[in-house]
């Protein structure tokens, strides 16, 4: 996937974010690990993507949610709580929807379908996408140099650390078996002496 990644360049990156998110981001960061890529190119390229996508979900929500709405009148008792509970953590949910696996889509949804203003939202969701890059691109950067690290130092040494877990879990499974029979022996006495 880094190679693909890399021959698409930073195009691959911005689409990347677009459509997926912290995976291929991930991946794009080892293609700089690796000199195919500039770091603030892709970082610029994943903040476009990121943002652009946040818009166009936002923005067809506050288009087109309404009519969803008509056509599907039970939803709209569900939004109307929804949206009062938006509207009071409106702050820290756009600042943090980026950090929620799972709410990435729902939330800018609800938000284009609520009372948020554009310029709040763009504010918001710009600084919640910079927060974002920043931590995803610098921590995912320095953490593939460990995960490089250690998949080196397994290709090296998988045969011994294949065989130390197979014997660390074939002593596990004896000791348990070995401790299973000891208690049922102890349960079988303490039976009879009390009998």
């Amino acid at each position: 996937m880094t190679e693909w990644l890399a021959s698409l360049g930073y195009l691959g990156a911005l689409l990347g974010a677009a459509f997926e998110g912290e995976i291929s981001f991930l991946a794009v960061l080892q293609a700089v690990r690796l000199g195919y890529l500039n770091f603030y190119y892709v970082l610029l390229s994943v903040f476009v993507g990121a943002q652009a996508v946040d818009w166009f979900i936002f923005l067809a929500a506050r288009r087109g949610g309404t009519a969803v709405l008509e056509r599907h009148p039970g939803l709209e008792a569900r939004l109307r709580r929804m949206s009062r509970l938006l509207e009071r953590r409106s702050t820290l949910l756009l600042l943090s929807y980026r950090f929620l696996y799972g709410f990435r889509i729902v939330l800018p949804t609800l938000f284009g379908v609520s009372s948020i203003t554009k310029r709040r939202f763009g504010l918001l969701s710009f600084i919640s996408t910079l927060l974002w890059v920043s931590a995803i691109g610098y921590g995912g950067y320095f953490f593939t140099a460990y995960l490089e690290a250690f998949l080196l130092w397994v290709q090296h040494y998988a045969i011994w650390a294949a065989l130390a877990v197979l014997l660390l879990a074939g002593g596990a499974w004896l000791g348990r078996q070995k401790w299973g029979a000891f208690r049922a022996r102890g349960s079988r006495q303490h039976r009879e002496q009390w009998a």
